[in-house]
């Protein structure tokens, strides 16, 4: 993958993903289109011109303009930010690990560590101790035991539920038939992203 873009694995094409590509998501591509032609033209409220809000407007507050313009100054090394703080790619200053040890995301090559219970494989959010519905529905979801609310067929939900959203019932399929076969764009290797790998 040259200079870090990925390639979609319907189209081959690069700067998107199956779930955002014309062939199998129109909608989504739209979307993804419409956003990239509006980069850079949002209208800061302070002072009426494009291109910034008003937490970086130059009259509003000068120094998130400063900010801005040293942070669009800066390369970025495959599309990853590079930390001003220690150079380190893939964080900001404001979550760098050599300034904030205690922002460092805890992993481990099984995946998450809980914050609260410090188990892996989940998060505060979804930890069955503080709260045990979520984990019942996570539980599911992962065994395919998902209810649909429209037609009432195991699993799908109702967004993905073939009788509404046919396209998104292809996408479903193909995501699930491609489970495990996606490789990391950092080390190469499968079973994991760039965002839980190791090598980063």
């Amino acid at each position: 993958m040259p200079g870090g873009q990925r390639n979609c694995a319907s189209c081959g094409q690069p700067g998107h993903n199956s779930r955002s590509c014309h062939l199998t998501n129109p909608d989504s591509a739209g979307r993804r289109i419409s956003r990239l032609k509006n980069l850079g033209s949002r209208v800061c409220s302070a002072c009426g011109q494009k291109g910034h809000n008003s937490r970086t407007c130059e009259l509003e507050n000068p120094d998130g303009a400063l900010r801005r313009a040293n942070r669009e100054k800066k390369p970025r090394k495959d599309g990853r930010r590079i930390c001003s703080a220690c150079g380190g790619l893939g964080h900001n200053t404001r979550t760098c690990p050599t300034i904030h040890p205690e922002k460092i995301r805890t992993r481990t090559k099984r995946g998450r560590v809980c914050s609260h219970c410090e188990k892996t494989g989940h998060n505060v959010q979804t930890c069955p101790t503080l709260n045990p519905e979520k984990m019942q529905m996570r539980k599911k979801r992962i065994d395919g035991d998902r209810i649909c609310s429209f037609c009432g067929q195991q699993g799908h939900n109702k967004r993905t539920c073939p009788s509404i959203n046919p396209m998104a019932a292809q996408n479903r399929e193909k995501r699930l038939a491609m489970r495990g076969t996606r490789l990391c764009r950092i080390c190469g290797l499968p079973g994991h992203n760039a965002r839980t790998c190791d090598s980063r």
